[in-house]
């Protein structure tokens, strides 16, 4: 074998692990886009469902306030317009639907993977 020879094999190595760190490298990064697509995925759909159930709940609150209290209906769906969300001490309502038990879980899931 010529010294140029003697190198070869070692170079044919390093190439091939390279091409295999850039393949499982490329996988993962293919995985991680899928993951954090199937993540906001889960987490729009809890959104919605969040949405579908405080909809009428707000109104409700905005009926009232205008009956009762005779404001502005206007300033009433300003006021009541994150009703169900996190405010100071209030804790946010309808996180456990299943779209949204779903979507934490899932998100626990990678946490728990890494």
């Amino acid at each position: 074998m010529t010294p140029f020879n003697m190198h070869r094999p070692a170079k044919l190595l390093t190439s091939a692990v390279s091409a295999l760190c850039f393949v499982l490298l490329f996988d993962a990064t293919a995985d991680q886009g899928d993951r954090e697509h199937r993540q906001l995925a889960l987490d729009q759909a809890c959104e919605s469902a969040r949405a579908q159930k405080l909809a009428p709940l707000r109104q409700q609150f905005v009926d009232e306030c205008i009956s009762e209290r005779g404001k502005d209906e206007a300033d009433c769906e300003r006021f009541y317009s994150d009703y169900g969300e996190r405010s100071g001490d209030r804790a946010p309502l309808f996180y456990d639907l299943p779209e949204c038990v779903e979507a934490f879980d899932y998100r626990r899931s990678y946490r728990r993977a890494k």
